[in-house]
């Protein structure tokens, strides 16, 4: 049974609500202002928020301002109910600071509850897709090339489920310390997801959360198993690439590509979370990726190996995208 915390300060509307949700057999946790809605949500663990946007204390823009920088409760969807901030510049206000939905008093039953069960799926679908791309994670950082086991609290991305920034300086660091001796030979990869401001455009900023969680999974799916997967910021990822050559690294990075390219992104999963009609679905269809990869020799500083990947990436994009560039390749070039 899905759980709703409905927080306004409304006496009669909480129980309306608690009534409503409760008919359609979800559990119903209640607030009455901004800072208890706050502190309900991070001791409730709520699947879904209703958030009034007019309360004393604390009112619901700062309440959700709160809940998008908890890690606790950052994820938990928010539909934003509103009689009083009627106009577009709050319903964009709302939707700029995290809210999924901003539906207005008197609102249609049916069409709440249809609302509600879209967001529902969609964040068991992502939980779904982090869990397995946490999964993953854990049995390359099992490995002895990976540098050991580390706290995933600490070093996993919110978002994505995979290792994040911080992980990542610490991890090239090692590989770049120890590299030269027997069997440390490794490359670094960077991905990029190409033209992907469309996706937000056409579909929202909240799709496109759920869409790079599926491009997350399908790089580590076709990643090798000793490779460490990474979430830099944005769209972008980065690969170690542990005991790999940079053919070694090629190849394994043209796969990803390929997989990426193949890969139909927006489904049916996809477009029932949207209710989009059919005319809009064809808007775009799949995704591509631009890699560039850097070897990383015995004594490499970490900066200039990042530097480096940097600017393979950059041709990649430059020359077409989908397709992976090696810095090498770049200095053959200009010689």
């Amino acid at each position: 049974m899905a759980r709703i915390l409905v927080v306004d300060d409304n006496a009669d509307m909480l129980v309306t609500l608690e009534h409503l949700f409760q008919f359609y057999d979800f559990e119903v946790l209640t607030a009455a202002n901004g800072r208890e809605g706050v502190e309900a949500a991070q001791s409730g663990n709520p699947d879904l928020i209703i958030l009034d946007a007019l309360m004393p204390v604390m009112n619901g823009f700062e309440a959700c301002e709160h809940l998008k920088r908890n890690p606790v409760t950052r994820n938990i969807p928010v539909i934003f109910l509103s009689a009083n901030y009627t106009s577009d510049q709050y319903r964009e206000k709302g939707l700029d600071l995290g809210a999924d939905d901003y539906v207005l008093k008197p609102f249609n039953a049916k069409d709440l509850i249809a609302k509600i069960n879209s967001l529902l799926h969609r964040r068991q679908l992502i939980d779904t897709l982090r869990s397995d791309n946490t999964s993953r994670l854990r049995q390359v950082d099992a490995a002895p090339e990976a540098g050991g086991a580390v706290d995933p609290a600490a070093m996993t991305d919110a978002l994505t489920g995979l290792f994040n920034g911080d992980l990542f300086q610490l991890r090239l660091a090692d590989a770049c310390a120890r590299s030269g001796s027997a069997g440390s030979h490794f490359c670094l990869a960077l991905l990029d997801v190409d033209l992907f401001h469309r996706v937000n455009e056409v579909y929202g900023e909240h799709s496109g959360d759920y869409v790079l969680m599926k491009v997350a999974n399908v790089i580590l799916v076709n990643s090798r198993p000793t490779d460490a997967v990474f979430w830099l910021e944005q769209n972008r990822f980065a690969i170690l690439q542990h005991q790999a050559s940079e053919g070694d690294s090629v190849r394994a990075t043209e796969a990803i590509c390929t997989a990426v390219a193949s890969t139909t992104f927006f489904d049916q999963d996809f477009f029932a979370l949207k209710r989009m009609p059919p005319r809009r679905r064809q808007t775009l269809t799949h995704l591509t990726v631009s890699a560039g990869i850097a070897d990383g020799g015995e004594g490499e500083d970490a900066g200039a190996l990042l530097q480096r990947a940097e600017e393979a990436l950059s041709r990649a994009k430059q020359g077409g995208r989908n397709s992976a560039v090696r810095y090498s390749q770049l200095m053959s070039e200009a010689q």
